[in-house]
C-alpha cells in the first residue's frame, strides 16, 4: 500500500512539473483543453505579444516582459510536444488551414529546449523558418547569418537582392535629396481588417493606396545602364521596332492575382471576365502575351551592378526600412515555385522588364497583395495574411524605371494608369528618362498601349520589393513626410460613382 501511494504522489508530482510547464503561457494564449495524461502530444498557439517571465518571480500583471522573451511581431506559432508531435504536424497544418485557421508557423519541442519557455521555444521556431525561408527584411539578422535550407532559397526568383552602393560611374554624388517628387496621391480607399502586430484582436482601419512618382532617383549614366542590362550594349533602341530576341520573348502576362483565361468565366460574346480579390473590375477579352525577358535573362539582369544601385537609391530613399526583393518563392504554396493558382506553371518574378509595343493589349491587374496569399505560404505562415500598410509588417512595392532615352514625347503614349475603382477614375504618369514610380502592390493597374507613331518600344524595369519596418509597431507608407500630404483622389478623398465598379472591402 506505501509502494502504491509513492507512485501515486510520483504522478501527482509529474502532473504537477506538467502544469507548471503549461502555466508558462502568459495572458492572451488562446485557451486550450486540460491535459491528457493518455495523449501522446501536447499543443499550444502563441501569438505575438506572448511571453514567459524567466526570472521575474513578481505577480504583477502590469510588468514588462524581458524582451528575450517576446514572439516576434507579426508572427503565430503552433508548438507540438510529445512522440506523435512529428507525425501529426503536416496533417494538424492541413486541417488547420483548410477549415480557414489564420496561418501559423509549426514547430515542436525538442530536448534541448524542454526547459525552454513557450515563448522562447516559439521564436527560436519562427527564427528557424525564417531562415529556412530567408524570410527575414534584415540583411544581418540571425535568419541570414546561415545558410538557408530551403531548395527554392537561394534560385534566381527568390535570392535576396540587398542594397549596396548608390553611387555609379558619373553620379558618384547622388543623394535621397536629389529625388524631385511630381506625383504623391493616396485612392482605393476602404475599411479593412488591421491585425495589430502584437496580441490578438478584432480591428479595423481606413485604408488607401499609395502612388509616388520622383525623377532624379536615376541618373542618365545609370538609365543607360539599364537600358543596355535589359537589352544589349549598341541596340539601337532609337529605330528598332521590337527588343533583341532571344533574350526576350512575347510570353509575358500581367494578369497576377487576376483569372486566367483558362480558369474564368466567358459570356457569350466570347469575352473573358476578370476578378480580382477587391471585387470584379471589368471585362477584358484575352491577349497574346507582351514582350518580357526570358527567366534566364531576368535573373542576369537582377545581378547587374547597375540593379543593385537602383535599389540602393531605393533603399536609401526608405531609411526607416529595410529594403529588399521581395522572396517571390515563399509567397507561393508549400513555397513550391509555379503553382500559384493561375501560375500556368510560371514562377513568380523579383524583377520583370517590359517593351511595350503598339498593338499590345494590357490587362487591369495587381502586382501582389498579401491578403490574397494562399495559407500554406511560407511567407503567410510567418506574417500572415494582411492587408498591406499593416502594422508591424512588410509593406509590398513595385519600383518601376522608365528606361527610354529623351525623346518619347506625350503622342507616344505608353502611359501606366493606376485606377481607383470606387469612381471609375483614375491617374496617369508618362514615361520620361530615369523616371521612377513607386506604387504599393496592391494598387490595379495596366500599361497604355504606345501609339502606332511611336514606331519603338517603351521600355520600362520593375523590382518587385518589400519594405520592411524597423520599428515592430510602425505603420509602413510609400510617401515621405518632406515630399508632402499625399493628395486624396477618388474614394480616398470621399468620393464614389454609382456607375464604377463595386470597390468591396479588401478583407
Amino acid at each position: 500500500d506505501e509502494e502504491e501511494d509513492e507512485d501515486e504522489d510520483e504522478e501527482e508530482d509529474e502532473k504537477k512539473r506538467d502544469e507548471d510547464d503549461v502555466s508558462y503561457a502568459a495572458d492572451g494564449m488562446d485557451d486550450w483543453d486540460d491535459e491528457d495524461p493518455d495523449a501522446s502530444f501536447d499543443g499550444y498557439e502563441v501569438h505575438p505579444g506572448d511571453w514567459s517571465p524567466d526570472d521575474d518571480e513578481s505577480d504583477d500583471d502590469d510588468s514588462l516582459p524581458p524582451l528575450s522573451n517576446i514572439l516576434p511581431p507579426a508572427a503565430r506559432c503552433v508548438l507540438l510536444r510529445g512522440d506523435g508531435a512529428k507525425a501529426l504536424m503536416p496533417h494538424l497544418r492541413w486541417e488547420m488551414q483548410s477549415l480557414g485557421f489564420e496561418p501559423a508557423v509549426f514547430g515542436a519541442f525538442t530536448a534541448s529546449t524542454r526547459d525552454a519557455t513557450i515563448a522562447r521555444v516559439a521564436s527560436n521556431v519562427v527564427e528557424a523558418h525564417e531562415r529556412h525561408w530567408r524570410l527575414s527584411g534584415d540583411p544581418g539578422s540571425p535568419a541570414n547569418a546561415k545558410e538557408p535550407t530551403s531548395p527554392y532559397a537561394e534560385t534566381p526568383s527568390s535570392v535576396a537582392l540587398w542594397a549596396t552602393n548608390t553611387a555609379w560611374e558619373g553620379e558618384e554624388g547622388w543623394s535621397p535629396d536629389d529625388a524631385v517628387p511630381v506625383l504623391n496621391v493616396v485612392t482605393d480607399a476602404a475599411t479593412v481588417p488591421d491585425p495589430p502586430p502584437f496580441g490578438v484582436g478584432d480591428y479595423f482601419r481606413e485604408d488607401a493606396t499609395a502612388i509616388v512618382a520622383l525623377d532624379g532617383v536615376v541618373g542618365e549614366s545609370l538609365r543607360g545602364a539599364l537600358l543596355d542590362a535589359v537589352t544589349e550594349p549598341g541596340w539601337d533602341h532609337a529605330t528598332a521596332a521590337s527588343p533583341p530576341t532571344p533574350k526576350w520573348d512575347r510570353s509575358t502576362t500581367d494578369g497576377i492575382n487576376g483569372k486566367t483565361e483558362e480558369d474564368s468565366e466567358e459570356d457569350p460574346d466570347g469575352e473573358v471576365r476578370i476578378g480580382l480579390q477587391s471585387g470584379s473590375y471589368g471585362t477584358f477579352r484575352p491577349a497574346p502575351g507582351s514582350w518580357g525577358l526570358t527567366e534566364s535573362a531576368l535573373a542576369d539582369v537582377a545581378s547587374r551592378p547597375a540593379t543593385a544601385t537602383f535599389l540602393s537609391r531605393i533603399a536609401a530613399l526608405y531609411p526607416d526600412y529595410h529594403v529588399r526583393t521581395m522572396p517571390a518563392d515563399a509567397l507561393e504554396p508549400d513555397g513550391v515555385p509555379g503553382t500559384s493558382p493561375g501560375s500556368s506553371g510560371r514562377r513568380i518574378a523579383t524583377a520583370v522588364a517590359n517593351a511595350a509595343v503598339y498593338g499590345d493589349d494590357f490587362k487591369w491587374h495587381l502586382d501582389a497583395d498579401p491578403a490574397a496569399l494562399p495559407p500554406s505560404s511560407p511567407f503567410a505562415e510567418r506574417y500572415g495574411t494582411y492587408v498591406n500598410r499593416s502594422v508591424g509588417r512588410p509593406l509590398f512595392v513595385s519600383a518601376l524605371v522608365y528606361l527610354n532615352a529623351a525623346g518619347w514625347t506625350a503622342d507616344m503614349n505608353a502611359e501606366t494608369l493606376v485606377l481607383d475603382p470606387g469612381t471609375g477614375t483614375g491617374v496617369f504618369v508618362r514615361p520620361a528618362p530615369g523616371r521612377v514610380l513607386l506604387m504599393d502592390q496592391d494598387a490595379l493597374h495596366r500599361v497604355s498601349t504606345p501609339s502606332q507613331g511611336a514606331g519603338v518600344p517603351r521600355y520600362s524595369l520593375v523590382l518587385k520589393l518589400c519594405f520592411y519596418p524597423k520599428h515592430p509597431e510602425a505603420r509602413p507608407r510609400l510617401s515621405r513626410p518632406e515630399w508632402g500630404r499625399p493628395v486624396n483622389f477618388g474614394t480616398a478623398r470621399g468620393l464614389s460613382s454609382p456607375f464604377a465598379d463595386d470597390a468591396e472591402s479588401r478583407a
